[in-house]
């Protein structure tokens, strides 16, 4: 009974001298004896019996935070195991009746579990943990990479581990709430950006190809567009065969394909590619006739390919107009120019 009066004479005590200065929250101790007394109960009932050192008291409060953080993570682990295995209703008495937590309360514990304890940041918990329960739960809207830099020695939010460590919750939320809007900001611009590039492409492809603005129907898929391109190669190709003196299968054999291949490319049921081209014109075909039907008295830059890049630039000569057809010949002569000058050197 004298333990229990004098337990509530350290209470009353403590509670008559201490008082809540402003709207702030700060304690305040209006007297210094009244304040040295406060002090010495308060040590006298919390401080195990040691001398009031910041750095230890400091340090322990982080020990006991951390293990805070840790159960609840191994919670939330047993609470994924206990969902995975019971019906919805029972999972839900458990938590409730057994467990006394609230429906909102167990999921909390689940995400953050399922958080901090995935592959990518398992490794990473240890240190993450250390920052306490409350900011784990401020972090766990945050990219799973942020957060493993950010244990690694990084920053998350322009904040070191060491910043996050010494701020309070309030100050992190705010700090990452700051960070969001900044985020969406600069998305809408990137946004806005690449809506305006669209827009002065099409006006550039509307001046360039007036007939291409006024056409009403769909856009051609890859398929078609390949189809349109290469239209008429089928003949063209047999042409040249035929001119060099080649049998069909002689032909496939040398340009690295089958004969039923070379046939369907020769009856353009199917179109050859890059590699293709490069040896047919190896074998003396004129790609740049092959491609656009043209000839050319003088040495063509297109005669002078060497890989499948140009090859590759040549299928969509077919729907360039004349005039910048030209352009990107003088453009594939210059390139032909400097490689040779490199090969030279």
């Amino acid at each position: 009974m004298a333990k229990k009066k004098a337990a509530a004479s350290l209470s009353m005590s403590t509670a008559d001298n201490i008082t809540i200065a402003g709207g702030g929250g700060a304690i305040a101790y209006p007297e210094k004896k009244a304040e040295n007394s406060a002090q010495q109960e308060v040590m006298a009932r919390f401080g195990d019996g040691l001398p009031y050192e910041r750095e230890r008291i400091v340090h322990e409060a982080r020990f006991y935070m951390a293990q805070s953080a840790e159960a609840m993570l191994e919670a939330g682990k047993r609470l994924i195991v206990i969902k995975e295995n019971e019906p919805h209703g029972e999972f839900i008495n458990i938590v409730t009746e057994q467990l006394g937590l609230t429906h909102t309360t167990a999921k909390r514990l689940m995400k953050a579990s399922l958080k901090y304890l995935s592959p990518s940041l398992q490794a990473k918990s240890p240190t993450l943990v250390s920052l306490g329960k409350a900011k784990l739960y401020e972090l766990m809207l945050e990219d799973d990479e942020e957060l493993a830099e950010l244990a690694e020695g990084g920053t998350i939010a322009g904040l070191t581990l060491d910043e996050v460590d010494r701020m309070s919750v309030r100050e992190l939320r705010a700090t990452l709430r700051k960070d969001e809007a900044a985020l969406k900001r600069s998305q809408q611009l990137v946004a806005e950006k690449e809506k305006q590039l669209q827009q002065l492409s099409q006006q550039l492809t509307d001046k360039t190809f007036p007939s291409a603005a006024s056409d009403k129907q769909a856009p051609l898929d890859t398929q078609q567009w390949v189809t349109l391109t290469l239209e008429g190669v089928g003949d063209r190709l047999k042409s040249e065969r035929l001119r060099l003196g080649l049998s069909q299968e002689s032909f496939a054999e040398q340009c690295g394909v089958k004969k039923l291949t070379q046939y369907n490319y020769e009856k353009s049921e199917r179109h050859p590619d890059a590699a293709y081209l490069v040896s047919a014109k190896a074998l003396g075909v004129d790609v740049n006739y092959l491609i656009t039907g043209e000839r050319s008295d003088e040495a063509s830059a297109l005669d002078v390919v060497r890989d499948e890049e140009e090859a590759e630039v040549l299928t969509f000569f077919r729907h360039i107009p004349g005039e910048t057809r030209e352009v990107a010949k003088r453009t594939l002569a210059a390139m032909t120019e400097k490689k040779t000058a490199r090969r030279r050197a």
